[in-house]
């Protein structure tokens, strides 16, 4: 084994012998090795502010070794300085010293308050380092992490994104009717959730009442008919452990299409969720979400009116760099129909829909991922079209492909830039319900 040793289980922090990538023989390459010497020394006398000052001159000069990103990622570590021990560590991927430096991400996203990121990290060194020392240490922490008596505190989290884009086909209309319905578009979130009341709490249990809150709008630069404004604000019970999370709450939701009011659904809210639901270690998550929404419209949208179930049961699983989610869903639709002179169309359609996501998180600062789904959507009346209007009628039934790219690059802890582009098509067994439609989106997000 190396010299090199398991982050804060031995203490002080030594210098590897390992190979540095200088040349050999250059002068400015042997008083870099003797600044990372010096500061290994001042570090072990606790003069961290004399070793932080000495590495850091080390690397400035030029010097790139394991040992130098190692004891650097330790120091940092020491001192609190979490991003720098993350991007210090980080450059030890993809070496013979992957699987501790792993090991060692882990322990700085727990030492960071960041458990999921955390898990992750633990799961890459079980599942493949060759060391059975490196597998006990990260077995355990996940099953400290899985199995804690006292759990972790909610805290109030926050997004603020902003993003620009193209879409192709704004009013889904099939291929063989002309448009020009294309448009580039502005994208602006802002969402939060958090505790308002703590209503109890034990050494394995908390109460607590947490608000939620988000906008969203997206502005068409030109097709202005189509700017859509989304709001909800929602107020839950929820209770949880160190395992599982259980919640009961009520939401409203305001949807605005091209400046008109459209629609507001007042929501009953059920969850369920487990940690660890398939394998201990590898902190496997379960989820089950039922709900049940009453749409009221506004002028123009009557036929819009009445009630909407979902229930949608998904599985997310992490191990090594790679995390991957599988969802189900269920929708049941009871509205008002578009009845009269003869004509006939069903608002209330019954759906099933499958989901699958991938993500790979293991180029430094970048994820980048994909996902798959489908929608099967059947309308149990047959809709009655008038022949003057070259729509066909008869019984509706919709399949839906969803294919989606992203990439995501982390310029600090709270600030990402994603990209993201996705092709949507709807085959349909009435030939005026049929599209293809493309959406590009590149965009900032901010974490609070």
């Amino acid at each position: 084994m190396s010299r090199l040793l398991l982050l804060l289980l031995t203490g002080p922090l030594l210098m590897a012998a390992l190979p540095s990538l200088a040349a050999p023989g250059d002068t400015s390459a042997t008083d870099a090795r003797q600044l990372l010497q010096e500061g290994v020394v001042a570090f072990e006398r606790g003069e961290l502010a004399q070793a932080r000052r000495l590495l850091e001159q080390a690397r400035e000069s030029g010097l790139e070794s394991s040992a130098l990103y190692y004891n650097l990622g330790v120091l940092y570590y020491r001192t609190g300085d979490y991003q720098r021990s993350r991007q210090a560590f980080r450059q030890l991927l993809g070496t013979e010293h992957e699987d501790l430096a792993g090991y060692n991400l882990g322990l700085v996203a727990l030492a960071d308050g960041d458990e999921n990121t955390a898990r992750v990290w633990f799961g890459q060194v079980l599942d493949t380092a060759g060391q059975e020392k490196l597998r006990r240490l990260a077995g355990r922490q996940l099953q400290i992490l899985n199995h804690s008596q006292s759990p972790a505190p909610a805290q109030w989290l926050g997004l603020a994104a902003l993003s620009g884009g193209y879409e192709s086909n704004l009013a889904l209309r099939p291929d063989s009717v002309a448009s020009d319905l294309s448009d580039s578009f502005t994208d602006v979130l802002l969402a939060g959730r958090g505790p308002v009341i703590t209503l109890g709490a034990t050494g394995s249990s908390a109460e607590e009442v947490q608000l939620s809150a988000s906008v969203f709008r997206r502005h068409y630069h030109t097709e202005r008919d189509f700017i859509t404004d989304a709001a909800q604000l929602g107020v839950s019970w929820v209770s949880r452990n160190a395992a599982e999370r259980y919640e009961i709450g009520v939401e409203q939701r305001f949807f605005r299409e091209g400046g008109d009011s459209r629609e507001l659904h007042t929501s009953l809210v059920l969850e369920y969720q487990q940690d660890g639901c398939a394998d201990d270690y590898l902190g496997g998550r379960c989820q089950l979400a039922l709900e049940a929404s009453y749409v009221r419209p506004f002028d123009g949208f009557e036929l819009y009116e009445g009630m909407r179930y979902e229930a949608v049961a998904s599985y997310q699983h992490r191990w090594a760099r790679w995390q991957a989610a599988g969802s189900l869903g269920l929708e049941f639709n009871r509205r008002e129909d578009l009845a009269g002179d003869g004509q006939f169309a069903s608002l209330s359609p019954r759906r099933q829909e499958l989901g699958l996501e991938l993500s790979y998180l293991g180029w430094s600062a970048w994820t980048v991922g994909g996902a798959l789904g489908y929608r099967y959507s059947d309308y149990p009346d047959p809709y009655q079209i008038a022949p003057d209007t070259g729509w066909e009628s008869g019984r509706r039934v919709d399949h839906r492909y969803t294919a989606e790219l992203t990439a995501e690059y982390f310029l600090a802890r709270s600030w990402s830039v994603v990209a993201s582009a996705s092709h949507h098509s709807n085959d349909s067994s009435l030939q005026q319900y049929d599209y293809d439609n493309e959406v590009y989106r590149l965009g900032i997000d901010y974490l609070f």
